[in-house]
């Protein structure tokens, strides 16, 4: 067939377009004869994904695949100590802290096995429960708090005590028992077992008793504040005990002979101005 020329130009076969990436392989396939065909990938479990060589890849997901994810119970907290607790082979004590009661024969046996787990002791307290209003299995408790600095977790180690009865000193565990163990000691009393130097550390060594029991007596030195009031020992240990309910008194400078002609401050109407 000739070629048509004219004013409308030169009419020839356009070539075949150039192509490249993906469509260069498509069009490889097609020039060798074979027709395009849906390549389909069949797994066991849904998700099926079909691909065809000119769309984009299709995930088609069956209605009866889709489940619901399983509700998982919340993170137990790294802080809760019970479960060491129980694994210890202690019962938990009633308070507001995590608290094990310890018998005082298995104490230091419990401080080792906290230090091979990690755990430091931070502070040693004594308590006296002479006059507290609620019954408690004995007079004394020695409260040892032990911590662990990686995880924060933190339980009180309670040993119940009898007057006159020694517990052992952790010492031998923890160096850093010495002037805890000590300071107990001075203040209420309690004797600890195998400490390598248990003598006081607060009070002189002439003062005779331990200031932080019950029955330690008072002095009876009336303390005076700048705006006139005083607290009494005796009233202010009866207002403590329930017995009497005024521990304060305006005397002030009448009580050293001057000051007749004024009064004790009163607050301005509104507060401080």
């Amino acid at each position: 067939m000739d070629q048509m020329t004219g004013d409308k130009g030169d009419r020839t076969t356009p070539e075949p377009e150039r192509l490249t990436g993906r469509n260069a392989g498509m069009q490889s396939s097609q020039s060798q004869g074979q027709p395009p065909q849906a390549q389909t990938v069949v797994r066991s479990q849904p998700p099926a994904i079909t691909v065809t060589p000119d769309s984009v890849p299709v995930v088609t997901v069956s209605p009866a695949a889709v489940e619901p994810a399983p509700v998982s119970a919340p993170p137990a907290d790294p802080r809760d100590v019970t479960g060491l607790i129980a694994e210890l082979g202690l019962t938990a004590d009633d308070s507001a802290e995590p608290t094990a009661l310890v018998p005082p024969e298995r104490l230091r046996e419990v401080a080792q096995a906290l230090k091979e787990r990690g755990f430091m002791l931070m502070d040693s307290v004594g308590v006296d429960y002479l006059a507290y209003n609620q019954p408690r299995p004995k007079r004394f408790a020695v409260l040892h708090n032990i911590y662990h600095p990686h995880y924060h977790r933190r339980v009180f180690l309670r040993v119940w005590l009898d007057e006159g009865e020694t517990l052992d000193s952790l010492y031998p565990v923890w160096k850093a028992a010495n002037y805890l163990e000590r300071e107990v000691y001075d203040l209420m009393g309690v004797e600890f077992a195998g400490h390598p130097d248990l003598r006081k550390v607060l009070t002189p060594d002439d003062l005779e008793g331990h200031p932080l029991r019950k029955d330690f007596p008072l002095g009876e030195t009336p303390t005076l504040f700048r705006d006139g009031r005083f607290l009494d020992p005796a009233a202010f240990r009866a207002g403590v005990t329930g017995q009497q309910s005024g521990l304060t008194g305006y005397r002030g400078e009448l009580r050293r002979g001057r000051g007749e002609d004024r009064l004790p401050p009163v607050m301005p109407e509104g507060g401080p101005k």
